[in-house]
């Protein structure tokens, strides 16, 4: 008779830690560098410069590119470029994947002028309307 042996195996779970404020601002710096960079190869060699420039659309180029940069990337991977490189990702408050839902307001919010510099009760406004956090990986 054949001895077997039932192994449960437990997950070890890692508790998340929130990004410190210099992680936070480093992403900020690395992601706007390159959307500038993104906005300016794009209405520069893209777009038919004379045209576009003239009748200001080029305004609504710009938000959708800066849309699909943190959209796009965040949605899919969790992860800006800046993200990447500092080791950190999006999640829900408690760890989770954030939903669509969480993700298009965390980007729309963004367009609030002055958001970078809206740091309310510990949070960046887009983490909290968003019900995000951004943590180390």
């Amino acid at each position: 008779m054949e001895n077997t042996v039932n192994q449960v195996s437990q997950a070890v779970t890692v508790p998340l830690t929130d990004a410190k404020t210099g992680k936070r601002f480093l992403n900020f710096i690395i992601d706007i560098g390159i959307v500038i960079m993104l906005i300016v190869l794009f209405n520069n060699f893209f777009l038919i410069p004379k045209i576009i420039h003239e009748s200001g659309l080029h305004k609504i180029f710009d938000i959708i590119l800066i849309f699909t940069y943190f959209y796009g990337l965040e949605s899919s991977i969790g992860q800006t470029v800046g993200k990447m490189l500092t080791k950190t990702r999006v999640t829900g408050i408690n760890g989770e994947t954030p939903t669509t839902q969480q993700m298009l307001v965390r980007t729309f919010t963004r367009f609030i002028p002055l958001e970078p510099v809206l740091y309310i009760g510990g949070k960046w406004l887009h983490d909290s309307l968003s019900k995000t956090r951004v943590v180390n990986l």
